[in-house]
């Protein structure tokens, strides 16, 4: 349904030729939404750089400065007083349909000094956030559901002091919620400790909010298994001093400029501020357009991504980056041959369930599609011609269904997408962005 006051549809034009261009995509959502929490708890003064400016992080940010936080935005630099491990204040906050925000709150507000009630939309009431509040009773914290169990609207009561401890964590609903918990970690009274007693949920994403503690001197030990997964981490109670990061750009957001490339015969796209070190999980995700039968060139700051005469079909297994698995779906409408996408078990339950909003929509444009409780299987059409009529396609509110649409628009023509202004959950220019690159 398209909120009141936003545009309803809005035609897409097919590129005229092969696409060409140069795009910085925003900052990264993932690392914008872990440095704000830890910036309000710093000991000292934070300075985050070019973070994304979308209603998701935005959302947090709202909330953060309900609880107490103090906020001085100069341009593209938020200047964040922390509050040594403690939030001032308590309230109400409304986070919408972000789900990192809900399960970022959850754990946070354990460490306000007055009660949090926490809500969103009726999606997000949804969504279940059970695993977020077993994991946050496991190191003291208490929550009181105000509607109906293990759903939003919450109570979070904090205590005198967070205690924190030890563990065991299975597979959840999302590795949101873990993160989270390592999030707080540090200003717990005994600091925390994972011990995993199964592969947990989308690792990469867990990986990435290592790295974040790390960048900001938080005690922190890992144990590996014989491969490398994770089994044990030990975050230890300190204090996080101030910091100064710079957000590097969202591989997330790359993807959409990445996959026009991708399926524009002779096209061709830099895409700057994002390079091979990265360690943010939907970089792999662009690294999967060589399979798919694209060039793509790596450097330490930037990615050039290159369309073949034709796409090709793939098995791809896609569960180190679910979300940009959404714009490979749309891409594989392109290819010459069959594709199937496995390792998408949390797709049903983000701001749609994508699996399904995606076999919906596929099959608009021709596609047959077989899903299942965790993958999809894309069969192209055997002939595409020139669209005859238009297909609209309904977006379900969800960001990475318009934009991955958009882009399938662009280069097949016949496609307009519903409830455009969903896109500004993460990516507020996408649209000035797609039309740049399209001409």
């Amino acid at each position: 349904m398209t909120s009141p006051g936003r545009e309803a549809t809005r035609r897409i034009p097919i590129a005229t030729g092969p696409v060409r261009g140069t795009v910085r995509p925003p900052g990264s959502k993932s690392l914008t939404n872990r440095y704000l929490v830890l910036a309000a708890l710093c000991r000292g003064d934070a300075v985050i750089r070019h973070p994304l400016r979308a209603d998701d992080p935005d959302r947090l940010l709202a909330a953060l400065e309900t609880l107490g936080t103090i906020v001085r935005p100069e341009g593209d630099v938020l200047r964040i007083d922390g509050g040594d491990g403690r939030f001032p204040g308590g309230g109400v906050v409304d986070l919408g349909a972000g789900g990192t925000p809900v399960r970022f709150m959850l754990a946070a507000a354990g460490l306000a000094r007055l009660p949090v009630d926490i809500d969103g939309t009726a999606r997000m009431r949804a969504r279940p956030i059970r695993d977020g509040v077993d994991l946050f009773h496991a190191i003291g914290g208490v929550v009181e559901f105000l509607e109906a169990p293990d759903r939003l609207p919450i109570r979070v009561l904090p205590p005198a002091e967070l205690p924190g401890g030890a563990i065991d964590v299975g597979r959840t609903a999302s590795s949101q919620f873990v993160s989270a918990v390592m999030l707080v970690a540090p200003f717990t009274r005994d600091g925390v400790e994972l011990r995993f007693s199964a592969t947990p949920t989308s690792p990469t994403y867990l990986e990435l909010t290592l790295d974040v503690l790390e960048s900001v001197s938080a005690a922190v030990t890992v144990e590996r298994d014989a491969v490398g997964g994770l089994r044990r981490i030990r975050i230890e109670p300190s204090p996080i001093p101030g910091f100064d990061v710079e957000i590097e750009a969202d591989a997330s957001s790359a993807i959409y400029p990445a996959m026009l490339a991708a399926g524009s015969p002779g096209g061709s796209i830099e895409i700057l501020g994002l390079g091979h070190s990265s360690r943010q999980p939907d970089l792999a995700a662009i690294n999967a357009l060589a399979d798919f039968g694209a060039t793509v060139e790596m450097a330490a700051d930037r990615i050039v991504v290159s369309g073949p005469t034709r796409l090709r079909g793939v098995t791809l297994d896609c569960k180190g980056f679910p979300d940009a698995a959404v714009g490979l779906a749309a891409l594989a409408a392109l290819a010459k041959g069959p594709t199937l996408l496995t390792g998408l078990e949390t797709l049903r339950i983000k701001e749609s369930d994508r699996i399904a909003a995606l076999a919906i929509e596929l099959r608009k444009v021709g596609c047959v599609i077989v899903e299942s409780a965790d993958s999809i299987g894309i069969t192209p059409p055997a002939v595409r011609g020139e669209a005859i009529e238009t297909r609209r396609i309904a977006t379900w509110d969800d960001h990475r269904i318009a934009m991955s649409f958009a882009v399938l628009g662009t280069l097949v023509g016949g496609i307009e997408v519903a409830d455009p202004e969903c896109v500004n959950k993460s990516h507020p220019g996408f649209w000035t962005e797609l039309d740049g690159l399209a001409g």
